[in-house]
């Protein structure tokens, strides 16, 4: 296990858990020619008006262009680096390709540097390689899907997950994909997917450890509806603590939450799914 647990020299460090990078990363210092600028929007539309709260403060960041597409069929890359990307949960790999090209691609399990991997519809069952589902066997874990073929991957991108193929529906059109939640669902057999597991299997036991390294992180405190005043949320109010109420949980606009449905019912992958994750 690739985590670390810091010696209690304080309130903070005493419950920390973090993951240990020296074993993982091979360098701190990305492709300069693959990053971009990152403007941190602290949740706020173009108004300046705050539309998600307990957004802000992030540490400066620069984007990663990752390849979701993995479109430079038959060519050889060789994995040149492991890095961390402060993005996204999951590790990147930078690779190289012959005719002098580097991109970033999300990091499977297990793969090192100077590992071979390549794209295309017929690419070998290898981790790290990028290929169409229908030619995928079943058994078989793999993560970044595409959910219309052609426009890069969209499903399993996070840290740990993954998806294990099932087999092919009775139309020939469609290959039948358990993904990580428990959900069953039809993928178009044309969609790519890589093989293996996502990098950095541990992030879910990653314990912070205090309110600063969330700030770090651009998360902004959370102030719970109960304490607050009856003009500032549908909780609020009352002599000493009460409970919510028997209407709620409420948002404080006085919207139903936790719990309600908002998936639209007539929405086109709706019938893509088997089963969902609930086990419906």
């Amino acid at each position: 296990m690739a985590v670390k647990y810091i010696k209690a020299r304080s309130k903070g460090k005493r419950v920390s858990v973090l993951i240990d990078y020296k074993k993982h990363l091979t360098t701190d210092k990305p492709e300069k020619s693959l990053l971009e600028v990152a403007k941190n929007k602290s949740g706020r539309n173009n108004q300046g008006r705050i539309t998600t709260r307990h957004q802000g403060g992030a540490h400066k960041r620069k984007y990663r262009q990752i390849d979701f597409k993995r479109n430079k069929d038959n060519i050889e890359g060789t994995i040149k680096t492991i890095e961390y990307d402060p993005n996204r949960t999951s590790f990147i790999c930078l690779v190289s390709y012959p005719d002098g090209v580097k991109k970033y691609i999300i990091a499977p399990q297990s793969i090192k540097i100077g590992d071979k991997i390549i794209s295309g519809e017929n690419a070998p069952i290898k981790i790290g390689n990028s290929l169409c589902i229908k030619n995928v066997p079943e058994g078989t874990f793999i993560h970044n899907i595409e959910l219309t073929p052609g426009h890069g991957a969209q499903m399993i991108r996070s840290a740990g997950s993954f998806a294990q193929v099932l087999g092919k529906d009775e139309t020939g059109e469609y290959t039948i994909v358990k993904l990580s939640s428990g959900e069953i669902r039809k993928i178009n057999n044309n969609s790519r997917v890589t093989i293996g597991l996502v990098s950095n299997e541990d992030h879910n036991i990653v314990n912070l450890g205090k309110a600063g390294r969330s700030r770090h992180l651009g998360v902004r405190p959370t102030v719970r509806g109960s304490a607050m005043n009856p003009n500032d949320h549908p909780h609020g109010g009352g002599e000493g603590r009460q409970s919510i109420g028997y209407d709620a949980p409420r948002t404080p606009w006085g919207k139903r939450h936790m719990g309600v449905k908002t998936r639209r019912q007539k929405k086109h992958s709706t019938s893509l799914i088997i089963r969902t994750r609930k086990g419906k």
